[in-house]
């Protein structure tokens, strides 16, 4: 299979005769500068896909705006425009839908293939790759893809019938005596849609009781028509959120809120959890009748448990690239530093074979010292190189909205906070202090702090598990932040070695991220600590300069 730096072939074979477009088949537009790279693509794909074939970003672009398909798959080096720039235009107009992207490379590149994936594209295949994992891959993204475009759809024409004809018969409340007529053509309509659409809908009081379920919400909940009126939405929303939906419900009541829309999960009747994006409005007060509040639910527990389940592969491919990476670094080092090693070795030998003679030859001796300082250096050099070469990234500094950078992080983990039940609670003074740092690096520290603390929550009893974010102004200029846990602490034992690279508290961890983050820190200028004086659990400090 050719790879990007791979020549072109001075005569490209003739393509097949491409069959005539096929009406319902996906389309996938494939950007390729290598003439047999994309002959060969087309020649995968054909059978059961659309394709049309681009020579580089720029001609990828006019094709993707003019139709766009159903799926983007682009090589990354292309002259002209490559890869990352066709994408990053792509994604930064407003007016182009969400079309999944997989990127093909040579470049076995852990940081770039995170960084594409986590702004850019949907999956990262290196080259070589075989015909059955490029169809499979193309098919799960097309598959996602289309699910997604078919729920989205009928999900906003049910949501807009669902609020449309909620706000005709609230309307309808308010004027019976003008139009009872209309009244009961909506009260029919409502109840038709009430009844048998998929999405759950409720009819609640001040305290967040329900008053009335359609069937739908009672199946997602397990609570039969009989048993479903008085049960509380706040009583059963997962532990971490109650006092949030609580202030939420109230809120509206009271008319301090028009409405809020919310992902949370609900606890089902039996067991288990039922993951769901909710939608609430405040129904005013009629007659004797007080306020009620509309309440919409979306089941998206299996969207959830595929997401879940996507991370975790995504997670674990990361985990084996991560070793094989540090396999293949570890026997350069080990091939560039063993011969000068091994010179030293039988240089001291030989010096010591003079020594011990009968009438030492020291003539002899110091050629050899002089030997074994010149490879000592040698190996030094190698070593030197290495870490410079580790440490080469270029900081790209920018003035940081802490509180902005914090709020989106922790959006990022909300789902696996949730899950671990960890309450989270962010200390910020006001106004929040001003520094430059690369923000991507920065997230990178404090997700990983965010994650190891986490992790050391797991075996602390579920109504305890917190974690706080304090984030001060250094009285020098720059920040503070601390990551603090209620967890178990770090034990003495391991606190001389938490920084070292490969060394790692858990049964399954490589044990670089506390060393990378420090190496992070310490290139901005700032230093990682952990804080023993603190009370309670572990807490990482970090510190960074104004600029």
């Amino acid at each position: 299979l050719p790879a990007d730096a791979a020549a072109p072939a001075l005569h490209a074979p003739e393509l097949a005769p491409t069959p005539a477009f096929r009406p319902g088949q996906p389309r996938v537009l494939v950007v390729e500068d290598n003439p047999d790279l994309r002959h060969f693509l087309h020649d995968v794909l054909v059978d059961e896909y659309n394709v049309t074939l681009e020579e580089d970003g720029d001609d990828g672009i006019k094709a993707a705006l003019a139709d766009p398909p159903d799926l983007i798959v682009t090589d990354l080096m292309m002259p002209r425009c490559d890869g990352e720039t066709f994408l990053r235009t792509l994604r930064s107009r407003p007016d182009f839908p969400n079309v999944p992207a997989l990127v093909l490379s040579a470049r076995a590149d852990d940081a770039l293939r995170e960084r594409l994936l986590e702004e850019l594209a949907q999956d990262y295949l290196t080259k070589p790759f075989s015909p059955q994992e490029l169809r499979a891959r193309v098919h799960n993204l097309v598959t996602v893809k289309r699910t997604v475009d078919i729920l989205q759809k009928e999900l906003q024409t049910q949501a807009s019938d669902i609020w449309e004809l909620t706000a005709g018969l609230v309307e309808s409340r308010k004027s019976l005596q003008r139009s009872f007529t209309a009244l009961q053509v909506a009260d029919r309509r409502w109840l038709g849609l009430y009844e048998n659409t998929a999405v759950g809908i409720a009819l609640a009081d001040r305290d967040g009781r329900i008053l009335s379920a359609n069937p739908a919400l009672q199946h997602m909940l397990g609570y039969g028509p009989d048993d479903i009126a008085g049960v509380s939405l706040i009583a059963i929303t997962e532990a971490s959120e109650r006092a949030t939906t609580a202030r939420n419900v109230h809120g509206l009541v009271d008319g301090e809120l028009p409405a809020y829309h919310t992902q949370k999960r609900y606890e089902r009747r039996g067991g288990g959890y039922l993951w769901a994006n909710v939608s609430a409005s405040r129904i005013p007060a009629m007659a004797e009748d007080g306020p009620m509040l509309a309440v919409i639910v979306e089941d998206i527990t299996s969207r959830m448990e595929a997401e879940r389940s996507l991370a975790a592969t995504r997670a674990e491919l990361a985990r084996v690239s991560r070793f094989t990476a540090m396999g293949e670094l570890v026997a350069s080092i080990a091939h560039e530093v063993n011969q000068p090693l091994a010179a030293v070795i039988t240089n001291s030998q030989a010096a010591l074979r003079w020594l011990s003679l009968a009438t030492p030859n020291l003539d002899e001796v110091a050629a050899a010292l002089h030997r074994v300082n010149r490879d000592a250096t040698l190996a030094g050099e190698v070593i030197a190189r290495i870490r410079k070469f580790l440490r080469a990234g270029e900081l790209r500094r920018e003035g940081i909205d802490i509180a902005r950078l914090l709020d989106e992080l922790l959006q990022m983990l909300q789902a696996m906070l949730t899950d671990n039940g960890v309450q989270v609670r962010v200390q910020l003074p006001d106004p929040p202090p001003a520094f430059t740092a690369d923000a991507v690096q920065l997230q990178q520290v404090i997700l990983n702090l965010i994650v190891n603390a986490v992790d050391a929550l797991r075996d602390t009893p579920a109504g305890a598990r917190a974690l706080a974010i304090i984030v001060s102004a250094e009285p020098t200029g720059g920040v503070r932040i601390a990551v603090h846990d209620s967890g178990p602490g770090i034990r003495p034992e391991s606190e001389a070695k938490l920084f070292d690279a490969f060394f790692s508290t858990k049964p399954d961890g490589l044990g670089m991220g506390l060393a990378i983050s420090r190496s992070i820190i310490e290139n901005h200028g700032g230093r990682l600590w952990l804080d023993r004086t603190q009370p309670g659990g572990a807490c990482f400090v970090f510190t960074l300069p104004d600029a």
